[in-house]
């Protein structure tokens, strides 16, 4: 009687055993394509932001290159400019230190 016993024990805990063996395989499959997925959202984002970025630098090199060249044309201008804006830093830096 023992020997039933524990062959009905030995199989009821193989079948928990499956159970749980299934359960944690779908849980890994769970896991690895949630990981997965999101994996790939956010290199998506960064391959976007790595070319918003470079975009971006080219517009900042061709209008740095077209300031230059406008600085270099009118020297004059460019100087009272730049007076005017330092006038206008100096007096709003002392307003605001008051």
């Amino acid at each position: 009687m023992s020997d039933s016993l524990y062959s009905t024990r030995e199989d009821q805990n193989n079948q928990r055993f499956d159970q749980l063996a299934h359960t944690l395989h779908q849980f890994r499959t769970t896991v690895n394509n949630d990981i997965h997925g999101s994996i790939q959202q956010e290199n998506s984002i960064l391959d976007s932001l790595s070319d918003n970025f470079s975009s971006l630098m080219v517009s900042v090199k061709r209008t740095s290159g077209e300031l230059r060249t406008v600085m270099n044309r009118n020297a004059s201008l460019t100087r009272i400019v730049g007076m005017i804006l330092l006038v206008f830093f100096i007096i709003w830096m002392l307003y605001k230190f008051r």
